[in-house]
């Protein structure tokens, strides 16, 4: 179930990048655009940690 929602939160992340990248070689963004692009691109890359933290740990865990 864990790799599942990990595959889920990594092709998000992929997804939001892709769009921010088109939104910044794109026309000049609004301050609500930029905003918007900023708080997703946030929420992606606290994803991507937290995934990461937890595979380590579970890493460490299978180490013990």
């Amino acid at each position: 179930m864990s790799d599942a929602l990990e595959d889920d939160l990594i092709e998000s992340g992929a997804v939001v990048l892709g769009l921010v990248r088109a939104m910044l070689d794109g026309p000049r963004l609004t301050a609500d655009e930029s905003w918007y692009a900023l708080r997703r691109t946030a929420e992606c890359l606290t994803d991507a940690l937290n995934v990461a933290e937890l595979r380590g740990e579970r890493l460490a865990a299978a180490d013990d």
